[in-house]
This record gives C-alpha cells, sequence and structure tokens, in this order.
C-alpha cells in the first residue's frame, strides 16, 4: 500500500483557514463581551438610582411613623390647632 504525501500547501492553506476561524471567532466573542459590559453598567446604574429612591421611601415611611409628621399633617391638611393655640385668619387679599 502506498502512502499518499500531502504537499505543504496543503498545510499552509488549513493552518491560514484555521487561523482566520479563530480571528473571527475572537473578534465576535470580544464585541460581544464590550456589549455585555456595556449592558452591566446600563444595569448598575439604573439599580443605583433604584436603590436611592427605595431608601427615600424607607426614610418616608419611617417620617410616617412619628408624632411631628401627624402634627404638622393635622394642621395642614386639616386646619387643626393645638388648645390654648390662637388661629389667625387672613382676607384672601
Amino acid at each position: 500500500m502506498a502512502r499518499v504525501r500531502s504537499k505543504p500547501r496543503f498545510w499552509v492553506l488549513l493552518m491560514t483557514a484555521m487561523v482566520l476561524v479563530f480571528l473571527v471567532m475572537y473578534s465576535s466573542q470580544s464585541r460581544f463581551m464590550r456589549q455585555q459590559a456595556g449592558s452591566l453598567a446600563e444595569l448598575r446604574s439604573a439599580k443605583a438610582e433604584i436603590m436611592e429612591e427605595n431608601a427615600k421611601l424607607e426614610r418616608r415611611i419611617a417620617f410616617t411613623k412619628t408624632d411631628e409628621y401627624v402634627d404638622r399633617t393635622a394642621r395642614a391638611e386639616l386646619g387643626m390647632i393645638k388648645e390654648g393655640e390662637i388661629r389667625f385668619v387672613t382676607s384672601g387679599q
């Protein structure tokens, strides 16, 4: 049985094709990773904004449980006054 010899040109073409395939794969993966990094940065920014909003709401909830809130709301929204206080009413001019 005779052995088939491959030509050096075949190996050069094969190696060139493999290098091209790896370069294409690397560039596509690199582009994908950049896109993911951008998305991650956007999500982290959105998370920070949501956490800040959540902290504001937590402080507001805590304030609504205080006597100062009840007093302020009674005066502003219901027009109530404390015992012994005098209410002054101005004409709307």
